[in-house]
């Protein structure tokens, strides 16, 4: 399956930049854009976007976890937190329960978040097969454990498995 290049975002031509040619920041940023920018498009007909499907996701995993919270897992601030739960909420995929004594609400996924948070994976997956499918399993393999190190190494932690 060939992959047809993002309509509405480009990423610069790294190689072509003498500067950019050894940097693996640049070249992490570049695909991580480009990937990003393909799952985007393919989400818009359903009217989500790629925060928001992690978003559904935090909520699928973790029933009752409160925006602050959420918030925090997503590595933005409260009031961010608060628009993204609310414009679900008005999607009709997620529910916002007021906890009792608290000045906390709770997200639990409607059965339209579920079933939308699945569609949204599927996409993911059938675009990770047409971009993975073409590069050697090892490789792949390899590249998997190199961005674990690498996130884990970023985040102040030692990687769990050796890369390389």
């Amino acid at each position: 399956m060939a992959i047809r290049p993002s309509r509405s975002r480009r990423v610069p031509d790294a190689g072509a930049i003498a500067a950019f040619r050894d940097r693996p920041g640049v070249w992490l940023t570049f695909a991580g854009s480009a990937y990003l920018s393909l799952y985007a498009e393919r989400l818009e007909p359903m009217g989500l976007r790629p925060n928001w499907v992690t978003a559904l996701a935090i909520v699928a995993e973790q029933p009752g976890i409160t925006q602050s919270a959420l918030g925090r897992a997503l590595t933005i601030n409260r009031a961010s937190a608060m628009a993204v739960s609310a414009l679900l909420e008005s999607a009709g995929l997620l529910l916002r329960l007021a906890l009792p004594g608290r000045k906390q609400t709770a997200l639990q996924l409607t059965e339209a978040g579920l079933q939308r948070l699945a569609e949204a994976c599927a996409i993911e997956d059938d675009l990770r097969r047409a971009i993975f499918d073409r590069l050697p399993p090892d490789q792949i393999a390899l590249l998997l454990q190199t961005l674990k190190a690498i996130t884990a190494l970023a985040n102040g932690s030692e990687p769990d498995e050796p890369a390389g």
